[in-house]
């Protein structure tokens, strides 16, 4: 868990600096989520946006403030044109080129840093914080299980506890600093040291672009899902609730790729539970298909026969693992312990007395984060989507 902290601490570190240049630059701090992919050129001054949830693409460019009309509109047909054709940028597959009736809708605005865009980056380290909290618990997860008769489980969870008391000090550091910017970039502003202005260039997503993303990877789901015992259907239901199918998919916790890997958690698990290597798994094999879905087979795999072993109903141990890819094993015996302890055994003895659909509903009104009980539902029901199509 020690050595968990230090890449965690060394992650955050990087990631701070690398949004504080872009919101200097942009005066929001767009980043990569799961469903949506943020790539900027070398120099910052490109930004593009894939949102799947929204089905949308847009590209901006950073232009001097006098910059006329016409100068912005020729820059930034230029820069989408060059995205288009560079084959390993986010938007190269989705857009052609700048679209002749569109020219009259792009939008442009001044780069301000308004208290809305201090909001939102503010909210990026909220979500962050929370997320990794959960994989706190992961971590712990993995320890007491794999681990509990040579450490004992109050020793652990004191760990637990500290860690993530540090990790909300450090939050609360971190958003001080956020507003600190901002307020010194709103002072910089009225003194007019910030003179750029942003072109933006929107279009909706091709219709078939989901269909089209799941068939490029539905034979990694069919061989890893008869490699490891797991179900194509569930992993394409997985794949499907992670990334909508982007394999550059990105996630500030830090997670990567189709199945949103991880490195510290599910990543080092399988690394070294299957592959026998003692670190985390790197963002270049995560961002690699065939390896970012055989490594989400073998946790889930790992789940379904070590963690939640116990669980005897083959389809109520299917939703707790669904649950604990999202949340941790740990989370899901607290749901079903009385006394909220981790224990997933104990759990066990009580998951083994509810019929299957009582085990989802007690899932439902009881997993600790509302997240995880949406990310039940999603993938629970995407899994009968997936069983008819593959």
């Amino acid at each position: 868990m020690a050595e968990y902290e230090n890449w965690r601490v060394e992650y955050l570190k990087e990631f701070d600096q690398y949004r504080a240049e872009i919101i200097e630059k942009w005066g929001v701090g767009d980043v990569s989520e799961q469903h949506r992919s943020v790539e900027y050129s070398p120099d910052q001054t490109v930004k593009s946006i894939i949102d799947y949830d929204n089905d949308e693409v847009s590209v901006s460019i950073l232009v001097e403030s006098d910059t006329t009309e016409e100068e912005a509109k020729a820059e930034l047909k230029k820069q989408v044109a060059a995205l288009a054709a560079t084959p390993n940028s986010n938007v190269s597959k989705v857009i052609i080129g700048l679209e002749p009736q569109a020219i009259a809708a792009v939008e442009v605005t001044p780069v301000v840093f308004s208290a809305e865009n201090e909001k939102q980056a503010k909210q990026v380290i909220i979500e962050q914080t929370k997320a990794q909290l959960v994989e706190i618990d992961k971590e712990s997860d993995k320890v007491q299980l794999t681990k509990a008769d040579s450490l004992s489980i109050d020793m652990i969870e004191q760990v637990t506890i500290q860690k993530k008391k540090k990790l909300l000090a450090v939050a609360k550091e971190r958003l001080i600093a956020v507003a600190d910017d901002y307020e010194k970039k709103r002072a910089e502003k009225a003194a007019k040291l910030t003179t750029k202005k942003i072109v933006e260039y929107k279009v909706k997503l091709p219709k078939n672009g989901l269909s089209s993303r799941a068939n490029a990877v539905v034979d990694f789901a069919l061989d890893e899902g008869e490699k490891w015992q797991v179900s194509p259907a569930l992993i394409m239901a997985v794949i499907h609730s992670e990334s909508s199918f982007d394999p550059k998919a990105t996630s500030p916790i830090p997670a990567y790729g189709l199945m949103q890997i991880v490195p510290t958690t599910a990543g080092y698990d399988v690394n070294q539970i299957v592959r026998k290597i003692s670190e985390p798994m790197s963002s270049g094999d995560l961002y690699t298909p065939d390896v970012n879905v055989e490594t989400g087979a073998a946790y889930l795999n790992i789940l379904n026969k070590r963690y939640l072993k116990s669980i005897e109903n083959d389809e109520s141990r299917l939703y707790c693992m669904i649950a604990a890819y999202n949340t941790g094993a740990g989370n899901v015996a607290k749901a079903f312990n009385a006394d909220g302890a981790r224990n997933i055994r104990k759990a066990a003895k009580v998951i083994n007395k509810m019929a299957p659909d009582e085990v989802y509903q007690h899932l439902l009104h009881n997993l600790p984060y509302d997240e995880t009980k949406h990310y039940l539902k999603k993938v629970s029901s995407r899994i009968e989507l997936y069983q008819n199509k593959i």
